[in-house]
């Protein structure tokens, strides 16, 4: 090997005296030889920003996980499955609370909601917990549904889980789990 210095991508601090092209996933090693093939050290990183990128990260609070769910259930009580969709990325997962069909493309979740507002849901939060990240937040916790199912009120109890990703500069859905409570109270 020679002593040429490299910097990997995504990090700050950290040089590597390497043979020109490696790459850190095709490495193979017995006892006797190493190989070292590709080009990987220049190429980008997956999910790390480069040393010349700057990342900003929107403020991911209590409120705004107030803010993101009140805007979800104002779109539940509009009876409009399309603009419930909308609040979902375009890559969202619903795994949602009255279907055993996992929902993974946007015409998938609005389809579950044009069924699902037919019983005028309207959800309220009974317990919560908050996971913050650079652009991401978390919401899980427990809410109960009120529905209307033959002209007849009634409370589902379920547990959530909200992912949120902010996204070309507005916050998305990009996970939600909601299960009815195994147990009836």
């Amino acid at each position: 090997m020679d002593n040429k210095s490299y910097q990997i991508s995504g990090t700050k601090g950290i040089n590597q005296s390497l043979e020109g092209n490696i790459s850190f996933g095709h490495y193979h090693r017995n006892k006797t030889e190493q190989t070292i093939t590709g080009r990987a050290a220049y190429n980008s990183p997956i999910d790390t920003a480069s040393t010349s990128e700057t990342v900003v990260c929107q403020p991911a609070t209590k409120k705004l996980a107030d803010e993101l769910f009140t805007k979800w259930n104002t779109a539940l009580q509009s009876g409009d499955a399309k603009k419930v969709a909308d609040l979902y990325a375009e890559d969202a997962v619903l795994l949602p609370t009255v279907s055993n069909l996992p929902r993974t493309t946007p015409a998938e979740i609005e389809d579950y909601f044009k069924h699902f507002l037919q019983k005028k849901p309207f959800g309220i939060i009974k317990q919560r917990n908050i996971k913050q990240g650079c652009n991401k937040l978390t919401d899980a916790g427990v809410y109960d549904f009120e529905v209307t199912t033959n002209g007849k009120k009634e409370i589902v109890p379920a547990r959530y889980t909200f992912v949120y990703e902010y996204r070309n500069n507005t916050w998305k859905i990009i996970h939600h789990h909601s299960s009815m409570m195994p147990e009836a109270k």
